[in-house]
């Protein structure tokens, strides 16, 4: 409980799960896009309904076509259900997964970015290490949080660099700026 936390191990124990939330997050992802192609159905009839739009030009655009490229042969069940279905529920029902997608996600770059963090940090030590074992230091130094800071963000900046080079980063510490200016 109190000893080292070995996250190898903890990774490789519990690694069902994280296969197990990507697999929700799919069929998250599915339901949604049902769900957006149901939306677009119901605009368009209201849309007919309003007189916005012509009978003729809703005829047009062929939903049923569309609805079963996204729903596939597997799920028509599932489409003759949501044409039943209210509105309200419709939309409802995609905030909810909608909010629940965007959780998922925050979680998972909350997770990669504590992952980055012990990586610097084990590197920093190596450093530290290695050069007590060529004799450039008496003993190696655990480092303050300013140190690690800077070294994620020197990390952070080499990966967008080695992603989509140069302007990468000026695109990235632009972001950044206006994130700051704004507070």
């Amino acid at each position: 409980m109190y000893g080292p936390v070995d996250t190898k191990q903890f990774e490789a124990n519990y690694k069902f799960l994280r296969e197990e939330q990507e697999e929700e997050e799919k069929r998250r992802r599915f339901r949604m896009a049902c769900l957006r192609a149901m939306v677009r159905r119901i605009e368009l009839e209201d849309a007919v309904y309003k007189g916005e739009l012509d009978a003729a030009e809703f005829e047009e655009y062929d939903l049923s076509d569309n609805e079963r490229d996204i729903f596939g042969k597997d799920h028509m069940d599932e489409l003759a259900e949501l044409k039943r279905t209210p509105p309200q529920f419709i939309y409802t029902e995609l905030e909810q997964l909608q909010r629940q997608s965007l959780l998922h996600q925050s979680r998972s770059k909350g997770g990669a970015v504590l992952s980055r963090k012990d990586k610097v940090k084990k590197e920093l030590m190596k450093k530290e290490v290695q050069q007590v074992k060529e004799g450039v230091k008496q003993k190696p130094f655990f480092p303050k949080r300013s140190a690690v800071k800077r070294a994620l963000i020197a990390d952070t900046y080499d990966r967008v660099e080695a992603k989509g080079g140069k302007g990468a980063v000026e695109k990235y510490l632009n972001r950044k700026s206006r994130r700051h200016q704004a507070e």
